[in-house]
């Protein structure tokens, strides 16, 4: 009997290949022969899951996505129980940065299309939606935390919620090219949110 093929996995083992080389190359070096070459398949293959380089670099982006949102709802979910706002907009901001291998190189690899979305004029697929879903989470903390008196009143909910997430991004940045280690970024957002929540 023939083996049944997994596509959904398939066109994910093909993704990990793109992500290993994007990590260390840059996206400039992703094509489909490249990418069947890291993943040990034919051209045939990899033309049946992506007839154009811009599928596979579009499905490689939503792959990205998608294992960024699984690793921080798991972060987020598991602080949203405790009922603090701090501890879910620390959750939030920690889980963006990179702390290990794996997050380290789907980290360098958002940057790679970062990069390419510069270069390429916003052409890159659907950079926008990343920074915005963080964005709106830290502004419902923010709201949910002035109602109990928690933080100062005055606050521009949106202003901040922006400046924390571009704290974040700048802290990835650095991250990656070892200016902080995972502990620095940490107290660094532990320093700012103490900073807000001190009311």
């Amino acid at each position: 009997m023939p083996k049944r093929v997994d596509h959904e996995e398939k066109r994910r083992d093909l993704a990990e290949a793109l992500f290993r080389i994007a990590s260390t190359r840059g996206l400039q070096s992703v094509t489909l022969r490249a990418v069947a070459a890291e993943a040990g398949v034919s051209m045939f293959q990899i033309q049946y899951y992506f007839p154009t380089k811009e599928e596979m670099l579009r499905h490689a982006w939503q792959r990205i996505t998608e294992l960024g949102a699984e690793r921080a709802g798991q972060r987020i979910a598991e602080a949203m129980r405790t009922g603090d706002e701090r501890a879910v907009m620390r959750a939030c901001l920690l889980a963006v940065l990179p702390t290990d291998e794996r997050s380290r190189m789907l980290c360098a690899v958002q940057i790679a299309y970062f990069a390419l979305d510069v270069t390429r004029g916003g052409q890159a697929p659907d950079q926008q939606a990343m920074m915005p879903y963080l964005v709106r989470l830290l502004v419902d903390q923010l709201g949910l935390a002035r109602k109990r008196d928690r933080v100062p009143s005055h606050l521009d909910l949106q202003l901040e919620a922006d400046a924390l997430a571009t704290m974040t991004a700048g802290l990835l940045s650095a991250m990656l090219v070892d200016a902080y280690d995972a502990k620095q970024a940490e107290e660094i957002v532990d320093y700012r949110l103490g900073q807000l929540f001190s009311a």
